[in-house]
């Protein structure tokens, strides 16, 4: 009658560790004592908590979690097909997972046991944690073509989420861009310029997270903007400033008689002065000028112009060596008017 006591007591306590979660070994050849014993070890085992990761490379995780007070230590699960499968066990409160596919996305727990009398007794699995592999390196980037204002990256397919592409901005490489393709085109820069570029593979953990996981970078490739075929604003204010220091060079009478001049009622101490104040005051409405010269969006031979415009000067100062011609550009719809102001 004891016996059976005993043995109704440890089927109420298995099935209570059993309502618990925790996993109660076969008893063969094990007396109700013994059963017992491992029954109430069973039911002592803590749940592991704080379960993370932290992914090493392009093959390995390293999960981490809290340590459980009294566990001999801790098996690691990672779910396939469906079903969570034994992955290793391990005396510490962390395990890294090898020879892991790249840019995939795994699913892992972790729960911790006793050993009681030779067998493994366990507690409540974890809560479940996923994470992903990094990608691979990308290869092949390439500059695959080239306009004024815009360059075409292209590279080879490999697995993940998307690319990431980088420019080299003063120095400093930014993210300018991602696409989900195997191409990129830059836009909005500056003609006959030097950029640089490379990228990056990105793996997200899954579709409701941030949490990202890059590969190598790749090789930096370097790209030059074509020339453009059209005059743009920066050809027009270098032209504009290349004329207006020739024409200050040409002015000998100016340069040293420009004390004896009264300009718009202000004082000016020095020659840098004068030429300041004609600069800003002069415009076609308030001065005279020899002509009007037009220049075309279409035109292209900027050195053309200058040369023909520095013969222009010329010309006038032989005419009128005491005059000052302040050059000024008035922008238009189409083209671009160029006076010579006295």
């Amino acid at each position: 009658m004891k016996n059976g006591m005993k043995k109704t007591a440890a089927v109420v306590m298995a099935a209570m560790l059993m309502g618990t979660g925790a996993v109660v070994p076969a008893a063969e050849n094990m007396g109700i004592f013994s059963q017992t014993a491992i029954v109430a070890e069973a039911a002592s085992v803590g749940k592991v908590t704080g379960l993370k990761s932290n992914t090493l490379s392009n093959s390995e995780i390293k999960l981490k979690w809290s340590k459980v007070k009294g566990a001999s230590g801790y098996t690691v699960y990672m779910r396939k097909n469906g079903k969570y499968n034994k992955v290793g066990d391990t005396k510490s409160t962390n395990y890294t997972v090898k020879n892991l596919p790249n840019a995939t996305r795994e699913n892992f727990k972790v729960r911790a046991y006793k050993t009681v009398k030779g067998k493994k007794v366990y507690g409540k699995y974890s809560a479940n944690w996923n994470t992903a592999t990094n990608p691979q390196a990308c290869k092949g980037l390439k500059v695959s073509s080239v306009g004024t204002d815009s360059v075409k990256l292209s590279w080879t397919k490999i697995g993940c989420t998307n690319y990431r592409i980088y420019q080299n901005l003063k120095g400093e490489w930014k993210e300018i861009g991602k696409t989900t393709g195997t191409s990129y085109t830059v836009k909005k820069l500056a003609p006959a310029t030097k950029y640089q570029f490379k990228i990056r593979a990105c793996k997200q953990d899954d579709k409701k997270t941030n949490n990202n996981h890059y590969g190598k970078y790749s090789g930096v490739v370097t790209a030059t903007t074509k020339k453009s075929d059209k005059i743009t604003q920066a050809d027009i204010d270098a032209m504009k400033k290349e004329l207006q220091e020739y024409s200050n060079s040409k002015a000998e009478y100016v340069n040293t008689h420009y004390m004896e001049f009264s300009t718009y009622g202000e004082e000016f101490n020095t020659l840098e002065e004068y030429y300041d104040l004609c600069i800003r005051e002069k415009t076609p409405n308030n001065s005279g000028y020899n002509d009007e010269y037009t220049i075309y969006f279409d035109e292209t031979d900027i050195g053309g112009m200058i040369q023909s415009f520095k013969e222009d000067l010329d010309y006038l100062y032989q005419r009128k060596p005491k005059t000052y011609l302040v050059v000024y550009v008035e922008i238009n719809s189409s083209y671009w008017s160029v006076y010579f102001l006295n």
